[in-house]
């Protein structure tokens, strides 16, 4: 899949003819533009009641020093649905946020984007699976109910992936854009308090959930000529049950927010990020 580059052009003086800069040469400027819900924002326990939960520490906080933007800016908002990043204002404690496109500029070089899991609900339908006593067995995995609820909520990813690109191509026709996986919560097995659920229900969550969210998430950013950066599978390991965790579980044990990414997290997923870059984006200097 490849994403559209905006090459730079070295104008001539005098009689000089203009030169097209070399595919692999750096950058003198980099704008970068992060749009998405809580993953992108990162919220903790400090900045949860804080407008749209953002913290410093955020996967594109800490891609922007990476890849050396000259210009960046975070309009990622906790709760957002792909319609706020579209068309429809945000309200949060601090007021009304307008939709994340108005920040979109036609001269970006880079948008990432982590939308989606508020349209398919992934976060509400997975403590159904939560087993109030350990060893118990909820069974999620065979209750129709939360099975209609997985595919119902997978629909809605899609058309909220798929309008969110179209707006930003449409707005922004030559920047990269890259499209951040879901995951990293959840290995191959339950664990209490972290993940307080069977085995067998925490791989249904991983491959039959997860694992389908993100098969939609490629296949829509190949349609729109964006990068998708598969995270679940590269952070094997690290999930909310492993003694070097990367990511919080049902129940969190730092000060980022549960079913969310924990400093470890932000910062594996921004080298990532970096490293599906195309490679004049990974530093402007």
């Amino acid at each position: 899949m490849t994403a559209v580059i905006a090459v730079s052009v070295v104008v001539g003086l005098g009689a000089a003819p203009a030169l097209a800069a070399p595919p692999n040469a750096a950058r003198k400027t980099l704008t970068y533009i992060a749009l998405g819900d809580s993953r992108a924002a990162s919220p903790t326990t400090l900045t949860q009641v804080q407008g749209c939960s953002r913290s410093e520490t955020a996967y594109p906080n800490l891609l922007a020093k990476t890849i050396g933007a000259t210009s960046f800016r975070t309009v990622a908002c906790a709760g957002a649905k792909g319609e706020n990043i579209t068309s429809v204002p945000q309200l949060r404690l601090d007021g009304v946020h307008p939709p994340q496109i108005q920040a979109v500029r036609p001269d970006a070089d880079l948008i990432t984007i982590s939308i989606g899991a508020n349209d398919a609900d992934w976060g509400n339908l997975s403590r159904w699976c939560i087993a109030p006593i350990e060893g118990m067995d909820s069974r999620c995995r065979t209750n129709p109910f939360y099975v209609n609820g997985v595919n119902h909520g997978l629909r809605a990813l899609e058309a909220a992936i798929n309008s969110s690109l179209e707006a930003v191509r449409g707005r922004a026709p030559d920047a990269a854009i890259a499209v951040v996986g879901q995951g990293g919560y959840f290995g191959d097995r339950g664990c209490y308090p972290a993940n307080p659920a069977s085995d067998a229900d925490i791989s249904f969550i991983r491959n039959s959930f997860i694992g389908r969210y993100n098969t939609i998430l490629e296949k829509v950013s190949e349609r729109h000529g964006a990068i998708f950066v598969d995270i679940q599978n590269r952070v094997v390991g690290h999930d909310a049950c492993s003694r070097d965790k990367w990511f919080e579980g049902f129940v969190p044990t730092s000060v980022y927010l549960g079913f969310h990414q924990n400093l470890k997290g932000n910062q594996a997923m921004a080298r990532l990020i970096a490293r599906a870059l195309p490679e004049n984006l990974r530093t402007s200097r």
